[in-house]
């Protein structure tokens, strides 16, 4: 039987086979400061409403009238929080692995626009500051959010540059 272990000397060898190419992947991307502020932006922009969100379903908070708050809104509006938090986290694992990213911004940004039609022809007669504050600011910050996910992925640089 031969002896499977490695020692030190064959581990150095495999190491030094292997230095060029983990020094060409340990090089980072140099993000610009505009995209790393869009993209702080973008995560407390929906950690924020999932909050809300999550608050407001749980009674939490009051400004909004019974009415509204229906089985049906709600189902809605979950299934809304739930998609956008993982496209969320699959634009922070695309820009952090850097694969994906654009694709996974390019989803968000469908997704938004869809949403954001869906909620100015549903919602449009519902926006009032005084009686749904946190409802109001999310439906009137929506285009908002659209412009900067398509600042942010056209800011996003996703080759390694060269020295």
């Amino acid at each position: 039987m031969a002896d499977k272990k490695v020692n030190d000397m064959e581990m150095s060898a495999i190491l030094e086979a292997f230095t060029e190419s983990r020094e060409d992947k340990a090089v980072s991307i140099y993000q610009s400061k505009t995209f790393k502020a869009l993209i702080v932006f973008c995560n407390i922009y929906v950690l924020t409403f999932l909050v809300i969100y999550f608050s407001l379903k749980n009674n939490f908070l009051d400004g909004l009238d019974e009415g509204l708050l229906t089985e049906d809104v709600f189902t809605v509006f979950d299934g809304r929080a739930n998609v956008m938090f993982w496209l969320l986290a699959s634009m922070n694992v695309g820009a952090y692995f850097n694969f994906g990213f654009k694709v996974s911004c390019l989803i968000a940004l469908v997704y938004l626009l869809n949403t954001t039609v869906d909620n100015a022809v549903l919602f449009a007669g519902l926006i009032s500051l005084d009686d749904r504050p946190y409802f109001s600011v999310f439906i009137l910050s929506r285009p908002l959010f659209f412009v900067v996910l398509a600042w942010m992925g056209l800011a996003y640089k996703d080759k390694l540059e060269d020295d």
